[in-house]
């Protein structure tokens, strides 16, 4: 048994989502509405090659053709590298270049924690600890990276001495190769262009065994507390399954599913084909949406002839300017018809407003009428009242000018032996309060009185100034 080589102890991955949600729902049409290409992808195996062409649309993957290179390993290169180009030349697809998945026992997959690292930093943090993910030792190595989670990314190395061993042999072959990578990349990226994956899933598929005679499963899984898992197993399947739903931390009774069962459906019934290698053209077919580990250099990546995309580009760039169309235009024109249907309702209502609030006018109107009647019939009586008062409680030896009578206050103007005790008198009243002096008093010589004009408020009047 070859032995997990992601490591353990990691914590908790981000989980998946179930799919986009409802807020997202224009960017994710807009995006499978630019899902446009078409992708060659070889599974490179113990003895055969196999081929899978796969032409993506925002519908889905349809398997254009498919076909197995037998015994690639014991043939010259030009042989098998005619046979591969007549197989393209049949589908119509002379130009396109491949994606290469490498045997799983020639790939270390590791699982690396980056908390809070953007994705340009990434492969300096690879970089310093690269010694330290492979057991080669000062071999030189290739390595590449994809990420996982927000916090996690799956780093493959391979030897150097491989990759260009595979490099070599499909140029002597005459294939363009655009990308060189493994089974996990593949799997994760192809799992995620039109929908996203379960919460948790475990599959299993034959291994792509560089040699050997007994047969591998590869398995591949995700849960929340693995981001990503990747082996080769030589024991039974069921034997490979336990230790795998162990790893993950499933329920030992977890489904599992056969690889070909969670890829996409191709759209396109096809007798057989790779699961490996189908994984592998869904996602290079998709570039701007899988962004796959590639283990091959940039400046080494064929690309196929760009006369057969300006078609699909042109039609992308009507597509995207009709999906703004859909997205800002449509929204505006709804908003204005929206808009002028309320100001249409609001004129149609307006003239009953402006009657109902001529109304509210006339009610409060006529109201503070009432009220003024009623304080001006029950004044009369109330005058009356602050007569009698001031009858009864100045003394005989006052006499009175003046006496004015206002809704608030009573100003008496007249003479008095001693003018000043009156102010006091008049608080004493219950219908008088804050008596005083509105001007100062004068004694009159002739009949040696005090002169006097005093100015008390009255309680419980409506409108006066209380303390």
């Amino acid at each position: 048994m070859t032995a997990p080589e992601v490591e353990p102890g990691l914590p908790a991955a981000t989980p998946l989502p179930p799919g986009p949600p409802k807020s997202d729902f224009h960017a994710h049409l807009l995006k499978r509405l630019l899902i446009f290409g078409t992708d060659l992808g070889i599974a490179v195996g113990a003895k055969n090659l196999e081929a899978v062409i796969v032409r993506s649309r925002a519908s889905g993957p349809s398997v254009m053709a498919a076909a197995t290179i037998h015994d690639f390993r014991s043939r010259a290169a030009a042989e098998w590298g005619s046979e591969l180009l007549r197989f393209l030349a049949g589908a119509h697809e002379k130009q396109l270049s491949a994606t290469v998945i490498l045997p799983r026992d020639e790939v270390i997959v590791r699982m690396l924690n980056v908390p809070g690292v953007a994705d340009k930093e990434v492969p300096g943090a690879i970089e310093l600890q690269i010694d330290t993910l492979h057991p080669f030792g000062e071999e030189e190595v290739a390595w590449a990276w994809s990420r996982t989670s927000a916090s996690s990314v799956m780093v493959a190395v391979v030897r150097r001495v491989v990759l260009t061993g595979y490099e070599t042999l499909f140029s002597e072959a005459g294939i363009g190769l655009s990308g060189i990578t493994f089974s996990a990349s593949a799997i994760h990226g192809a799992l995620r262009i039109w929908s996203s994956p379960p919460f948790s899933l475990l599959l299993h598929f034959p291994g792509l065994q560089n040699g050997g005679e007994r047969e591998r499963t590869e398995l591949y899984g995700e849960s929340p507390s693995r981001p990503l898992y990747s082996a080769e197993f030589s024991l039974p399947l069921e034997r490979a399954l336990a230790v795998a739903r162990g790893e993950l931390r499933l329920d030992p009774d977890y489904h599992t599913h056969a690889l070909l069962e969670m890829l996409p459906k191709s759209r396109r019934a096809h007798a057989d084909y790779s699961p490996l290698a189908y994984a592998a053209a869904v996602a290079a077919s998709a570039p701007l949406f899988t962004g796959f580990a590639n283990l091959l250099p940039p400046d080494r990546r064929a690309s196929s002839a760009r006369r057969q995309y300006v078609l699909p580009v042109i039609l992308g760039v009507l597509l995207a300017v009709a999906a703004v169309a859909a997205l800002v235009i449509l929204p505006a024109i709804e908003r204005r018809d929206y808009l002028n249907g309320l100001n249409a309702e609001i004129r149609r209502l307006e003239p009953a407003a402006q009657r109902a609030q001529a109304l509210d006018r006339s009610i409060k109107a006529n109201r503070a009428k009432i009220a003024a009647l009623d304080e001006f019939r029950l004044r009369p009586q109330a005058d009356l009242d602050v007569l009698n008062e001031l009858t009864r409680i100045l003394p005989p030896q006052v006499w009175t000018n003046t006496i004015e009578i206002y809704p608030d206050n009573v100003v008496l103007s007249g003479e008095a032996d001693q003018a000043a005790p009156l102010v006091k008198l008049l608080d004493s009243s219950p219908l008088f309060q804050n008596s005083d002096f509105a001007l100062s008093m004068s004694r009159n010589p002739a009949t040696q009185t005090e002169q006097f004009r005093i100015k008390t408020m009255r309680r419980n009047r409506t409108g006066r100034t209380t303390p």
